[in-house]
């Protein structure tokens, strides 16, 4: 097992820290604050520092491990008290961390937080045109000052995305939205990528039936999208040629000419329409609804105006709207009409830079270059082919048996490198290992609906008594940094200038005993 926090953060002082009385709350009561902390076992180091920091300051604290699925049935049944837990966004923008997380009853919002002025200001950030940044980001900046005071979470921190791959593989690097894109990687030597994946299995490779991160990089290596993202998530044109804004709810784009999908068939608006049908209409999808359709915004129609051009429209503006397009990836509507959804997801066609061969959802996906790749967007070099002839995507849930393998040449490139393994591959100089900004928050979310953590102070109390520091030095070797809501670096709006809680385990007892707690 990687480090067991049992060790360098002294626990004797520790228990001095729980030692120290508290104060008696104004009411004269002295009740004991008791806590169970559930976290997945991925974590657990983590969520026992965080307990032994809580009984630090007189809360009594346990650890409960537990299978994701259980856990997440238990929360939403508003069962649990306090869990760790962690959202990635697809957006760099609040739109989708934000929004889903925090705003009132929206569906990744498991802590029940609810307040209407920030909800307003999301409101009123998201109602806002792209060519409003700076009143956005105010807004933005005032929902942050409001998150920072009510302390739903106990704020934590954002990881870099480290990956690995062997030094003969050529211009590859990390993308912040954890994508490997394959069509810019060379090899020094041979024909064929192996990418050892972090993950036991994807969920499909129809681009319209998932909302997973490691399901995207492969389908992204066969599809191509209206536009697409640089590793450092700018917004580039892909199958678009180029767009204009008619107004704050009307879009047009035009489409490339000239590409061909894998099976031969020439892509023309009509696949486009098609392919953002079945996200945006319900039960689009042989009677299901896209599980992507929450990621395009107010967008309510795609229309045809020729064969290479379209017009999209919003119910209300849409700021992010560029961001949305990356999300819906293009497929043939006549071959998908005629073999159906089903085998469609079998056989995937697209018109990307590799073709499917064959493959298993929770063994490997083998593709191979296609010919006739139109070549991509043109602010991403090179434009052209693959540079490989061969591509193949390997399940390898575990990160020491994807860190052998890519020691002994089995695979080429590795997902999600954790800190204490690649300071080992930093070594070898037969490796290579690079780091990106990531875009996932960890945090430790509370029930605010319910005792004790309806109380703002013992929220508070709760981001005072951990030593975020201490903890990403110790478990995950500095790989990490410090948040002070749950607003990404990497998004749109952040404020740099708001400091994250500071440890401060004084102030902590003097928030609990004011909310009525004493020590143990």
């Amino acid at each position: 097992m990687k480090h067991r926090w049992i060790m360098a953060i002294s626990i004797g002082l520790l228990l001095a820290c729980a030692a120290t009385s508290l104060p008696v709350s104004a009411s004269g009561a002295r009740k004991i604050l008791s806590v169970i902390v559930d976290t997945t076992a991925d974590r657990s180091d983590e969520a026992q520092a965080i307990s032994e920091y809580l009984r630090a300051v007189g809360v009594s604290a346990e650890v409960r491990v537990w299978e994701w699925s259980a856990l997440k049935e238990r929360i939403l049944a508003g069962e649990r008290q306090m869990y760790l837990t962690d959202w990635g966004s697809a957006y760099f923008d609040p739109f989708d961390l934000a929004v889903p997380k925090l705003k009132t009853g929206d569906r990744g919002n498991y802590s029940f937080y609810s307040n209407p002025r920030f909800d307003a200001a999301l409101d009123a950030a998201l109602g806002m045109s792209s060519a409003e940044a700076e009143a956005r980001q105010r807004v933005y900046f005032e929902a942050q000052d409001i998150l920072w005071e009510d302390a739903p979470w106990i704020f934590g921190y954002a990881l870099l995305e480290t990956e690995a791959a062997r030094a003969d593989v050529l211009d590859w690097r990390p993308s912040m939205d954890s994508r490997i894109n394959l069509h810019d990687v060379g090899l020094k030597r041979g024909d064929t990528i192996v990418v050892g994946m972090a993950g036991d299995s994807i969920l499909t490779l129809d681009p319209a039936a998932y909302r997973d991160r490691l399901t995207e990089t492969v389908i992204r290596n066969m599809f191509d999208g209206l536009v697409t993202r640089t590793p450092d998530g700018r917004v580039v044109p892909e199958i678009a040629e180029s767009w204009t804004a008619l107004s704050d709810t009307e879009y047009v784009l035009k489409i490339r000419r000239g590409i061909k999908f894998h099976n031969g068939d020439a892509l023309t608006a009509d696949d486009v329409v098609f392919s953002f049908d079945r996200v945006i209409r319900d039960g689009a999808m042989g009677g299901r609804t896209s599980p992507r359709k929450g990621l395009l915004g107010t967008l309510v129609a795609v229309e045809k105006i020729d064969s290479h051009a379209v017009r999209f429209r919003l119910s209300s503006p849409f700021s992010v709207l560029l961001q949305a397009l990356v999300h819906v990836q293009i497929v043939p509507k006549g071959y998908l009409l005629s073999v159906g959804d089903d085998a469609f997801a079998r056989k995937p066609v697209g018109c990307g830079p590799f073709k499917f061969v064959e493959g298993r959802l929770d063994d490997k996906i083998v593709m191979e270059r296609f010919g006739d790749y139109y070549g991509g967007s043109p602010d991403l070099q090179p434009v052209g082919p693959a540079r490989v002839k061969r591509a193949i995507f390997r399940m390898m849930p575990d990160p020491t048996v994807r860190v052998a393998a890519l020691k002994t040449g089995e695979v080429s490139i590795i997902q999600t490198v954790p800190a204490h393994l690649a300071a080992n591959l930093l070594r070898d100089r037969n490796l290579q290992v690079k780091s990106a900004e990531g875009t996932r928050v960890y945090c430790v979310e509370m029930n605010c609906a319910r005792p004790p953590f309806g109380d703002a102070r013992v929220r508070k109390a709760m981001n005072h008594a951990i030593d975020w520091d201490t903890i990403l030095n110790t478990i995950y070797a500095g790989g990490a940094s410090r948040l002070a809501t749950a607003f990404l670096p990497s998004g749109f709006g952040h404020n740099p200038d708001l400091e994250p809680y500071g440890y401060d385990p004084q102030k902590a007892r003097a928030l609990l005993a004011e909310a009525g707690y004493g020590a143990r």
